[in-house]
C-alpha cells in the first residue's frame, strides 16, 4: 500500500470510548448517589447509557437529530428508563459528563507506538464526526495531538461521515488525491464505505472481530498490525 496521508477516526479507534465513558459514568453514579435515587446499579446505568447513546448517535449520523438533542436527551432517556423523573438533574449530569468524559486518557493498546511509527512515514489527520470542542479535549488529554497535522470534524465542515463531502474536504485539507490517502476506523459504514464512496481506501479496525460482508482494503484487530501493512 503506497500512501502519503492517513486519516484516523478518533472514538473507538484510537481513543477508547467505552473504557473512558465507563470511568466517567462510574464517577457520576457515585457523586450523585444514583442508587439511592432510583435503585439501579452502576453496571445497569452504564449498560443503559451505551444503548441510548448508540441510538442517539446513529440518529445524529443519519442527520435525523442534531448534537443538542444528544446532549439534552441522553440522560433524560436513561432516567426515564429507570422511572426517575428529575429533569434538572439529568441536564446537570449531562453537562458534568461532557466535561468529565473527554478528560479521560485511555487509548487502545499500542496507540502511541503505532502513531510514532506512522508519523515518521505519513501525514496524519484525525477525521471524526464528534463535536469539535469535545474532540479537541480528548486529543489534548490523551497526549496524541503532536502526532497529527490537523483534525477535521463534522462540526467544522458541516458534513458527517459517511457523506462524501467530508472526505472530499479532508483531501483538500491534506492537499492530496484520493489514491494517496487511506482511512482507518471502526465503523464499516461511516469510515470504510464512506471512504470507498469517495474513492479512498479504508482499513477496518475490528478489535471485536465482528463478521461482515464489506470489503475494506485491509482489516486489523489490533492497532499494532498497522506497522506490518503500512
Amino acid at each position: 500500500m503506497k500512501y502519503n496521508t492517513i486519516f484516523f477516526d478518533l472514538d473507538h479507534t484510537l481513543w477508547d470510548y467505552e473504557k473512558n465513558s465507563s470511568e466517567a459514568l462510574t464517577e457520576l453514579y457515585n457523586k450523585y448517589n444514583l442508587y439511592k435515587l432510583g435503585g439501579f446499579s452502576c453496571t445497569a446505568f452504564i449498560k443503559r447509557f451505551s444503548i441510548i447513546n448508540y441510538g442517539l448517535w446513529d440518529q445524529f449520523n443519519h442527520g435525523i437529530i442534531g448534537k443538542e438533542e444528544i446532549r439534552r436527551n441522553r440522560f433524560t432517556n436513561i432516567f426515564k428508563h429507570f422511572k426517575v423523573t428529575e429533569p434538572s438533574l439529568s441536564l446537570e449530569i449531562s453537562d458534568e459528563y461532557l466535561k468529565l468524559c473527554p478528560t479521560k486518557t485511555n487509548l487502545f493498546p499500542h496507540a502511541h507506538d503505532v502513531l510514532t511509527y506512522l508519523q515518521g512515514k505519513y501525514k496524519l489527520y484525525i477525521l471524526t464526526n464528534g463535536f469539535n470542542e469535545v474532540q479537541q479535549i480528548k486529543v489534548s488529554s490523551s497526549n496524541i495531538g503532536n502526532y497529527f497535522q490537523g483534525m477535521i470534524t463534522s462540526d467544522t465542515t458541516g458534513h458527517k461521515k459517511p457523506n462524501r463531502e467530508i472526505f472530499d474536504h479532508a483531501l483538500q485539507v491534506a492537499g492530496i488525491k484520493c489514491s494517496e490517502g487511506v482511512m482507518i476506523g471502526d465503523s464499516l459504514n461511516a469510515d470504510i464505505v464512506g471512504a470507498q464512496n469517495a474513492e479512498i481506501d479504508g482499513i477496518f479496525f475490528n478489535p471485536a472481530k465482528v463478521k461482515h460482508k464489506e470489503k475494506p482494503s485491509a482489516e486489523i484487530n489490533c492497532l499494532s498490525e498497522l506497522m506490518n501493512i503500512l
